[in-house]
């Protein structure tokens, strides 16, 4: 599958949530599901991801979990993805912090965010 065109001079942006969208409509590449979000990193491979947004309840019973341990994964065997802010947004209080721990462990950079007001419901 050829990787996602891009404007190389915007931040590339990535959301992986199942019912959300960015109010401002800022560009972003969308993942609905855990394995759109793994099939959309792995196209991404060697790119640059500048802000990667994480919801953690994905529908159903799928979450964010197989992302988050590509993530880890790759970051102990040295070769971590290369993102420069991974934001939480998940209003699961629970699995955020679960979450944004593995991450920061990992070496990531991680910030929670609740604003609510940054988001269009798709349903």
């Amino acid at each position: 599958m050829p990787a996602p065109r891009w404007p190389h001079d915007a931040p590339l942006t990535v959301l992986v949530d199942d019912v959300r969208d960015f109010r401002d409509e800022r560009p972003a590449l969308v993942a609905r599901s855990s394995p759109e979000a793994l099939a959309l990193l792995d196209e991404l491979e060697g790119a640059r991801i500048d802000h990667l947004w994480l919801d953690h309840d994905l529908g159903g019973r799928d979450t964010i979990g197989p992302v988050v341990d590509l993530l880890v994964h790759r970051a102990r065997t040295g070769l971590p993805v290369n993102v420069g802010q991974i934001h939480i947004h998940t209003i699961n209080l629970v699995a955020g912090a679960e979450m944004a721990l593995a991450l920061r462990t990992s070496g990531y950079a991680v910030v929670r965010s609740y604003a609510l007001t940054r988001w269009t419901r798709l349903f």
